[in-house]
């Protein structure tokens, strides 16, 4: 019975040889861990030798990173981490070692915002308030940091805490390439509270190793950069080469008269536009030009309207001219052909005798008659056309 129970002895050779080599290594591993996590930790201790206690051996410095906390306690009470601090960065201002505050704190709702009560616990102090900035997105300390160096554009800072908060500030921004330095604010003796915070710091300096190594954190909000003061704004990059590579580049024909044509269309747009008056005078000096000599211009309303109103004379002959003929009256003389007084004075051989003057008649009323419409029809066969009959259409 004990024979069916128990395992053929292949799974009981592989499968604890399996084991203990899966053990021995996650053993291996842990350990590395543990030993790199706590070299790690004894790195981010290591900058307290980057931080400063005293006002008068500070280095100086453009702008202070305050950083953030609650003002109040739990229970409701004054958050001595957060008197401390401003007291430090009001001193900080006092003594000349820097020049703009920079407040950084959370502020994801409403009811919590950690800059809008810096910058009054400051303005009480006496710090004057266009040396105030605020940065509402410091949600985290490595928010703070990085945010100061990519939107705020600083360079060098320094970073006013209490010393615990300093080491792991000027960790993460040594490792984000910012030259930065830490002042103590003073850190409050108290028995069970102080016990919190110091639990509280070992995790979080655990995360800020993980975030800096393995996960390469990157703040949560970024926007445009804000200028503090006369920091110089970022330079747009451009392909632009900063000497120059070759020799200028020489205008061809062609572009200078393209140039010449802007230049002229430009002034022709800024010009003042002639007169009717004007423009009449000119023509009639172009009218009197030989015909090569006349330049080519352009029609005008005024012209459009003249040569409309000859179309309309021109229909009207010819509707007259219709009209005649299809009565049979001619209305073309040829001056070829003699007058009457003149075949009269040929035959006689006399100079024609002008007749007397008619006497005047007197004068009647002119009576309008109604004008009939035009009809063009071919010349019938018995009228006598003088000319071309192909002027009267």
């Amino acid at each position: 019975m004990k024979d069916l129970i128990s395992p053929p002895p292949f799974f009981r050779t592989d499968m604890c040889r399996f084991i203990r080599v899966f053990s021995y290594m996650s053993f291996v591993g842990l350990v590395l861990f543990g030993l790199f996590m706590m070299l790690a930790l004894f790195r981010i201790s290591s900058y307290t030798f980057d931080s400063y206690d005293s006002y008068e051996h500070i280095p100086y410095h453009k702008v202070g990173l305050l950083l953030g906390t609650s003002s109040l306690t739990a229970p409701g009470l004054p958050n001595n981490y957060f008197t401390y601090r401003i007291m430090a960065a009001s001193n900080l201002f006092f003594n000349g070692k820097i020049s703009y505050i920079l407040v950084s704190g959370d502020n994801r709702h409403e009811s919590y915002n950690e800059p809008r009560e810096m910058r009054r616990a400051l303005l009480k102090a006496g710090v004057p308030d266009d040396r105030i900035v605020s940065d509402y997105a410091g949600i985290s300390t490595l928010d703070s940091v990085v945010r100061a160096s990519e939107v705020f554009m600083l360079k060098d800072m320094t970073i006013i805490s209490q010393p615990f908060h300093n080491e792991r500030a000027l960790f993460i921004a040594d490792k984000y390439g910012i030259d930065a330095v830490g002042f103590n604010a003073i850190e409050p003796l108290q028995g069970l509270a102080s016990f919190k915070v110091n639990l509280r710091e070992v995790f979080a300096r655990i995360k800020c190793v993980f975030d800096v190594y393995f996960l390469h954190a990157r703040p949560r909000f970024l926007g445009e950069p804000i200028k503090i003061g006369d920091t110089p704004m970022p330079v747009t990059p451009t392909n632009k080469p900063v000497r120059r590579t070759s020799k200028p580049k020489q205008l061809t024909d062609h572009a200078v008269e393209l140039r010449k044509l802007e230049e002229y269309e430009r002034l022709s747009r800024l010009a003042k536009q002639p007169t009717d008056t004007a423009r009449y005078l000119k023509m009639q000096v172009e009218s009197r030009l030989p015909p090569a000599e006349q330049p080519l211009r352009e029609v005008t309303q005024q012209d459009s309207v003249l040569v409309d109103q000859q179309l309309q004379a021109q229909d009207e002959a010819e509707a007259v001219a219709a009209e005649s003929l299809s009565e049979g009256n001619a209305t073309y003389i040829d001056p070829d052909t003699p007058s009457q007084a003149e075949a009269a004075a040929t035959e006689s051989n006399t100079t024609p005798v002008e007749a007397a003057p008619a006497p005047p008649e007197q004068a009647q009323p002119e009576q309008v008659q109604p004008r009939r419409r035009a009809r063009r029809q071919i010349p019938r066969e018995d009228v006598v056309v003088h000319g071309d009959p192909w002027d009267y259409y």
